[in-house]
């Protein structure tokens, strides 16, 4: 099986000629590193020969849940990548060295991310839960739970699970039942059961530190009343040597559509009324804290669709430019018997473009929200806060448009292999059962666009928002000045003013206490400012392209530049870029346009249907 996986060209381009990373390197933060691509080079070889090679018997095989002891085996083959992968200090490689971190900047973080991502999502994913609870134990916890637990977790010896839904506590993280008794020592007592947990129970670490949402008794109501815990699967001395098992154990996995070698547990707290666990951060506070902790996982699982969206598209490149099949529709091609590869039929180069355009402005567009968190941490004041509202504002975006965007992909790709997509003997159906549950995590979408229209717009009186827009008006400027891209400058405009029309108009909505509409409205709205922020990044890598094209080839005229680009160095990555810029402008951000007209629709029938109405 080919190990198809990330463009590292294209990622190469978006991180030193978009973004121009280097000149992190200018901030005392970052000042001590550069080679950025060696690292992203050493990521592709490390996903390569460790990660990719467990994927197929993972699927195959799945974990195993043994109900006699209550314990779940992980494949296998994973142990192995594992070990190297914290050896290799892999986990926390943008953290700061204080905490055993090597500071590199996010931007890279988030590159080498998509690589390990779509390499070996299964084992990453649990790696990622594990840094999520480290940094949240480093932000909120005492130097003592932090030399405990934080340590182990960034180093890998000790893995974690986040632990927030129950059975009636799903997206309503208020309604949380866990109970937290306090013990005279301290310490409390946890009861309670958490449903659908990320690796929370498995064999591929000594101990397990579950971060625990629960309301200590006695404590309001709501999500104000909650407060987190730290929970071990093991408890042990100051030092960490384990001294015996903690009140925890899993009670059943679920059985699931696709990620099948990675757990989704039920777990269970204090049956025996011995399960101790430790507060992080201060009593009522537990929903700031783990907020944080979620605000970095709904970015990464953004780029968890990103992932599978560009393993599908790099897969259906090989499989049309290897499959044989059907005349060539081009009369240049008429005098030329036989069939030809399938990459020549227009209808598979319209799918291949549409993937295309995706795969690459959603790397852009979550690379360049990872630079966003970068520039926050090494500017200061005004500036700091702008990087930070755009770094809030994108987020919600990243993890909603490229999660639903590669449950789309995926499905394409499967159309390009026609019904060999379909079986099992190549990725395509595996990365679309895998890529589903993105949707899902971390707060669904419908969710983020609530998120995105509420809390990111209207409340932040579309602050946010318009410093965005700013960025893409200079965006469009630059381009203009080219003059040699007028129609997606033309195109971009358009888009972006309905854009703003549309946002003020979900403002005024929202100017009446009653109105319900917005909620009907989120989801499209969401949807569609992806749509502009992806056809922005295209018209910016425009912007890079279209002067360098006469560059490389000496001629001004496509035609040419067609005929010629096969003849220098990295002329046909150019070519292909521009291509699909220009048709993610002129095809799918056009179609954008109507998109806009459903926002202005009448929601009546969305807000007035009752439920019985459904069937009658």
């Amino acid at each position: 099986m080919a190990t198809l996986l990330v463009d590292k060209k294209d990622q190469q381009f978006v991180l030193n000629e978009m973004l121009e990373i280097d000149k992190l390197s200018e901030y005392p933060k970052f000042s001590e590193h550069s080679g950025f691509d060696m690292v992203l080079t050493e990521a592709h070889r490390f996903a390569k020969s460790e990660f990719y090679p467990t994927t197929e018997e993972a699927d195959r095989n799945g974990c195993v849940y043994d109900p006699k002891d209550k314990t779940v085996k992980f494949p296998e083959c994973f142990h192995t990548p594992l070990e190297k992968f914290n050896e290799g200090g892999w986990l926390a490689m943008c953290d700061d060295p204080a905490v055993g971190g090597d500071g590199y900047p996010h931007t890279l973080g988030t590159a080498v991310s998509e690589i390990f991502y779509a390499a070996g999502f299964y084992i990453y994913g649990a790696a990622e839960l594990t840094h999520a609870a480290a940094k949240v134990i480093e932000t909120f916890g005492t130097d003592e739970q932090k030399e405990l637990y934080m340590t182990r977790l960034y180093s890998g010896e000790w893995m974690g699970s986040m632990c927030l839904t129950e059975s009636d506590a799903g997206s309503d993280v208020g309604a949380v039942q866990t109970i937290a008794t306090p013990n005279e020592d301290g310490t409390y007592a946890i009861s309670g059961t958490k449903i659908f947990i990320t690796a929370g129970e498995h064999d591929m670490a000594e101990n397990i530190i579950h971060m625990v949402l629960a309301r200590v008794e006695g404590d309001p109501e709501g999500t104000k009343g909650l407060s987190l815990f730290i929970v071990p699967k093991h408890l042990s001395d100051e030092k960490g040597n384990l001294i015996r098992s903690n009140d925890v154990y899993c009670s059943g996995i679920e059985h699931k559509m696709g990620l099948h070698g990675l757990v989704t547990c039920t777990m269970a707290y204090g049956d025996n009324k011995q399960c101790t666990g430790f507060l992080l951060g201060k009593q009522g506070n537990g929903i700031v804290e783990m907020f944080h902790m979620m605000n970095e996982q709904r970015l990464l699982v953004g780029l968890e669709g990103l992932s599978f969206s560009s393993s599908a598209y790099l897969h259906a490149v090989d499989y049309t430019t290897t499959r044989i099949q059907g005349r060539s529709v081009y009369p240049e091609d008429s005098k030329k018997p036989g069939p030809v590869k399938i990459v020549n039929h227009p209808d598979v180069k319209r799918m291949l473009l549409t993937m295309k355009g995706y795969v690459e402005g959603e790397r852009a567009l979550a690379y360049f929200t990872s630079m966003c968190m970068d520039y926050s941490h090494v500017t200061e004041g005004d500036e700091s806060k702008e990087w930070r509202g755009l770094v809030e504002l994108l987020t919600p975006i990243v993890k909603a448009y490229l999660t639903e965007n590669s449950w789309f992909v995926t499905g394409m790709a499967i159309q390009c292999a026609g019904g060999y997509g379909y079986c099992s003997d190549y990725p395509f159906e595996r990365l679309a059962r895998d890529c589903k549950v993105t949707t899902l995590f971390e707060g669904t979408n419908g969710i983020q666009a609530m998120d995105l229209v509420f809390r990111k717009l209207i409340a932040n009186k579309l602050v946010n928002f318009n410093n965005l827009m700013g960025r893409i008006d200079q965006t469009i400027k630059a381009a203009d000045a080219l003059g040699t891209l007028k129609n997606e400058v033309e195109i971009v405009q358009g888009a972006k003013e309905r854009l703003e029309a549309a946002a003020a108009e979900l403002s005024q909505l929202a100017q009446n206490p009653n109105a319900i509409d917005l909620y009907a409205k989120a989801t499209p709205f969401l949807d569609v400012m992806g749509d502009v922020l992806i056809g922005w990044l295209h018209l910016w890598q425009l912007t890079i392209i279209s002067p360098k094209m006469p560059e490389l080839t000496g001629s001004e005229s496509i035609g040419e530049i067609k005929k010629l680009v096969k003849k220098v160095k990295n002329g046909t990555f150019y070519y292909g870029k521009m291509q699909s810029s220009k048709y993610f402008i002129g095809t799918i951000l056009r179609r954008t346009y109507g998109k806009f007209e459903e926002l202005k629709s009448n929601a009546d029938p969305v807000i007035d249907m009752f439920d019985t109405a459904f069937t009658g």
